[in-house]
């Protein structure tokens, strides 16, 4: 019985020890954990669009007075210059604007756009860094920055041959890049401020307009040499040019005249001339209808005409304000116009023409609104410039129904999704360390590396998947919630987000770790018992010792109900559990001996 009772009590112990232990190491994890993913991630991941910093010559050859006085029937020359000042070397403009990584950044003023479905790339005309950005599409990133001569405005590409075509406006001259190479092959000098550009890839003929020239240069595509020059008359001011490859015939916006002429491929001549409306712009072909669509930049609306015929069909309202670039898109039979006064993208249905409206207004950044910063700009640079130095060009890519278009004022380049006709950012995922988990967002796996396309406002929720050994340490790049999981995040802006795993425990490690903590907890128990029971033997004995060697010679009576009362204490702490049996018994008969001497004598020890 008093070695059960023993047990009992040292089991319990031991037990209650194990147990503090156990749930003191289990917080003292807990509160690591969250102090590590409280501490953890970093905010401060912002995709920065860097601005190039080449330098731009004086040039003295842009014109402006020339399109705000087209309208006027005065005799004066056009060349009246508009002087674009000499670029300071720390010239390095920056935006103002809300979420300026909502596009793909470019470098300075991108006007020009032009897409190459075969190849899966966009090349965008920067006016005032002089140079063209490559983009990949599949990534949506920028993969080279190729630099060209003076002001670069305009930019088609032929799809057969993979040249890319670029006019100069401040060198009078159109850059010919080799696609595959992204080397400048030629610089063909045409006439004076070259602006608009198109491609017929079946000819190979190139057609560029000369803004202050009032002409337009025919290049050979194949001597890349310059082999005709159509001439208009003084009233003119040939701009914005597209080609119909099927027909052959080439359409010329006229601002001065109000106009669109048509010119026969074949010969370079003359064939008709179409009033529009007010300072047309730009125009996009529907080569299969043969139907063509002409921006007019002062009375906000859409020409349509009809290619077989020469005649407008009818002017519609553009949906915006100034709309400027314009492009089709065949698999919808929508027409897409970029609105530089109003900074959005009017989506038309021209699947009936009697039937034609605006179906969406989608804002885009910036094209027009100032956006140097005090710090950052030259004050000899204006910050209200007016077309055609800042316009915004528009270009479809058929392949992946998605429309791209050019942000003069905010150096980046908008997405638009075809099918949802909304603006579309593309979110990376990536996880650290490799292979130490993944990212999931609405139930789809993606994998680490892994761009997505999402509609601009669109809600995700996102989980991070830890591998076998990790656990989700924080998140970082598009999120300011660094610890939830999953994770809701709103998609409106192009960037990383990365789920950052860390090592855990596993439940092998875990049970070899609490094994070892109760198995020292059993041995210092052990440790601890056996110095309390040697503690109360010696202080018990010699507590025996000093009662008897003091009193049983001259207080007999006294000196045994000490040391009876000494016997209790022994018997309560053994029942207690504070002495062992064996010392229990060393202990009391000890005292009894003593007693049984004080009552026979001496001899009885």
């Amino acid at each position: 019985m008093t070695v059960f009772m023993l047990s009992t009590s040292y089991s319990l112990v031991t037990i209650s020890v194990i147990t503090f232990a156990l749930l003191s190491l289990c917080s003292l994890f807990v509160n690591q954990y969250h102090q590590s993913v409280l501490a953890g991630g970093d905010t401060d991941i912002i995709n920065n669009n860097n601005n190039n910093n080449n330098s731009v010559s004086n040039v003295n050859s842009i014109s402006d007075n020339s399109f705000n006085n087209a309208t006027s029937n005065s005799s004066e020359s056009i060349t009246t210059r508009y002087q674009l000042p000499e670029q300071h070397p720390s010239y390095s403009p920056s935006t103002t604007i809300a979420s300026p990584s909502s596009g793909i950044g470019v470098d300075t003023y991108p006007i020009g756009i032009s897409v190459n479905p075969s190849t899966k790339k966009i090349y965008v005309a920067n006016e005032f860094s002089n140079t063209v950005s490559v983009v990949d599409i599949p990534t949506l990133k920028v993969v080279k920055t190729i630099s060209v001569e003076n002001f670069p405005y305009a930019i088609d590409s032929n799809i057969l041959n993979n040249r890319v075509y670029v006019t100069n406006r401040g060198s009078n001259s159109v850059s010919v890049i080799d696609g595959s190479t992204n080397i400048i092959l030629y610089n063909i000098s045409v006439e004076r401020s070259p602006v608009g550009i198109a491609v017929n890839p079946s000819a190979s003929w190139i057609y560029v307009t000369n803004l202050d020239s009032r002409s337009i240069s025919v290049i050979d595509g194949i001597s890349n040499t310059v082999d005709n020059t159509i001439r208009f008359g003084p009233e003119s001011i040939p701009y914005g040019i597209a080609v119909n490859p099927l027909t052959n015939r080439v359409y010329v916006t006229d601002i001065g005249s109000n106009s669109v002429h048509v010119i026969d491929g074949a010969t370079n001549d003359l064939i008709s001339t179409i009033q529009v409306g007010l300072k047309p712009v730009n125009i996009a072909v529907n080569v299969r209808s043969n139907i063509l669509y002409v921006s007019n930049l002062d009375s906000n609306d859409v020409s349509v005409i009809d290619g077989s015929t020469n005649q407008l069909v009818k002017n519609i309202p553009a949906g915006g304000d100034k709309p400027a670039g314009i492009t089709f898109n065949p698999i919808s039979d929508k027409v897409y116009v970029s609105n530089i006064g109003s900074e959005t993208v009017s989506v038309l249905n021209i699947s009936n023409i009697d039937g034609t409206r605006v179906l969406k207004n989608i804002s885009v950044n910036p094209s027009t609104t100032p956006v140097y910063s005090e710090e950052n700009s030259l004050t000899e640079i204006p910050a209200d410039l007016d077309f055609p130095l800042i316009t915004s060009f528009i270009a479809f890519d058929p392949t992946d129904n998605l429309a791209y278009l050019t942000n003069t004022a905010s150096n980046t380049i908008s997405v638009i999704n075809g099918q949802t006709d909304s603006v579309a950012v593309k979110i990376t995922f990536d996880a650290t360390p490799p292979d130490a988990g993944n990212v999931e967002c609405n139930g789809i796996k993606r994998l680490s590396g892994n761009s997505t396309l999402y509609n601009k406002g669109e809600v995700l929720q996102c989980a991070a998947i830890p591998e076998r050994g990790y656990v989700l340490g924080s998140w970082s790049g598009l999120v300011n919630d660094l610890s939830s999981n999953p994770l809701t995040l709103e998609a409106s802006e192009f960037g990383t987000l990365t789920a950052n795993f860390k090592p855990a425990l596993s439940p092998e490690a875990y049970v070899f770790m609490f094994g070892g903590i109760a198995g020292a907890s059993s041995i210092f128990l052990g440790w601890y018992y056996k110095f309390g029971q040697r503690r109360y033997i010696n202080r018990y004995m010699t507590r025996i010792e000093t009662t008897y060697d003091t009193l049983h010679e001259t207080e007999d009576e006294q000196c045994i109900r000490q040391l009876r009362s000494i016997r209790k204490e022994l018997l309560y702490l053994f029942k207690k559990g504070s002495l062992s049996d064996s010392h229990y018994n060393i202990l009391d008969k000890k005292a009894s001996d003593y007693i049984e001497s004080i009552r026979h004598g001496e001899e009885y020890l």
